[in-house]
């Protein structure tokens, strides 16, 4: 089976040294799957993966959580507390268990409003998620450390274009395996002008844009991260392009290693919504898998 290529050194190291290493290689979120594992994304009130907003802008949270020990995806019955902790004095944003909401997508069944004060400090905002299940366990969510791919507040925010892609169902009840996704806007685009701010989160796209897709999740019987250490193959596919392979390597400042690749997306690819599959190959013979909806437009 094709191995994946190895871009750093550190990460040949992680190969050669085995899990001894892995710590060192700082793989995001950590090594260890923690009592809940917890995901999070921002969205515009169009659904549009975002992380710039205006003052005065509704930002939409939405989250998904398993518990570590169960494995259980956890549902509105699940739960003690289920928000998001905002800096600067903002008061919390409840998360609610609403699977049919109009932002709520594939595995985001949990949602909640912020409205940015028009008076809101302009730069990144620092939140974090938190989740307390009833049997007592926690676990949290925090952003990537890549500053253009954080919840900003800017007064020029480089809003994408909208609407969002149409809704998915997400998994229910016990899960083996957990998976994050998202796409930025890629600096290099082959047939299209750039965007003003690279690296920015989005899951709408122009036709000859440069698709970045980045990716980490875990082996919930394990709990450990998917890394080289478990991982023999990992890729993504798009409708109509070969299969596209997963990078592991270092990003962002303190480095965090997860996994990534691009997509030239073709001037003449097909409009409206598609899905973006994303497949690992476990060396127990597991795979761990992801649909993750976007839209092209022209």
């Amino acid at each position: 089976m094709k191995r994946i290529p190895i871009l750093t050194l550190s990460a040949l190291a992680a190969l050669a040294l085995g899990s001894a290493a892995l710590a060192a290689t700082i793989p995001f979120p950590s090594v260890h799957a923690g009592d809940v594992f917890v995901i999070a994304q921002t969205t515009t009130k169009d659904c549009v993966m975002s992380d710039y907003f205006a003052p005065g802008s509704p930002v939409v949270f939405r989250a998904y959580a398993v518990d570590g020990k169960t494995r259980k995806v956890l549902t509105g019955r699940d739960v003690t507390y289920f928000y998001v902790k905002l800096p600067n004095g903002q008061p919390n944003v409840k998360l609610t268990y609403t699977p049919k909401a109009a932002c709520a997508s594939g595995q985001y069944t949990w949602t909640g409003t912020w409205t940015v004060p028009t008076n809101y400090p302009t730069g990144t905002v620092q939140f974090k998620v938190l989740v307390k299940s009833k049997a007592k366990r926690v676990g949290s969510f925090v952003q990537m450390p890549i500053i253009t791919s954080q919840l900003t507040i800017s007064n020029s925010p480089n809003i994408p274009p909208g609407p969002g892609p149409a809704g998915s169902t997400g998994p229910s009840g016990k899960v083996e395996t957990v998976v994050y996704a998202d796409t930025v806007n890629g600096t290099r685009p082959a047939g299209a002008a750039p965007r003003p701010i690279g690296c920015t989160q989005t899951n709408v796209f122009r036709q000859g844009e440069q698709l970045v897709l980045r990716a980490w999740g875990f082996d919930m019987t394990s709990r450990e991260v998917l890394s080289i250490d478990n991982v023999t193959e990992a890729h993504f596919t798009v409708p109509g392009v070969p299969n596209i392979v997963l990078n592991w390597g270092s990003h962002g400042n303190p480095g965090v290693f997860f996994w990534s690749n691009f997509w030239n997306i073709p001037t003449t690819y097909p409009l409206g919504n598609t899905t973006i599959h994303i497949v690992y190959t476990l060396t127990t013979g597991k795979t761990a898998t992801l649909d993750y909806p976007i839209v092209i437009i022209p």
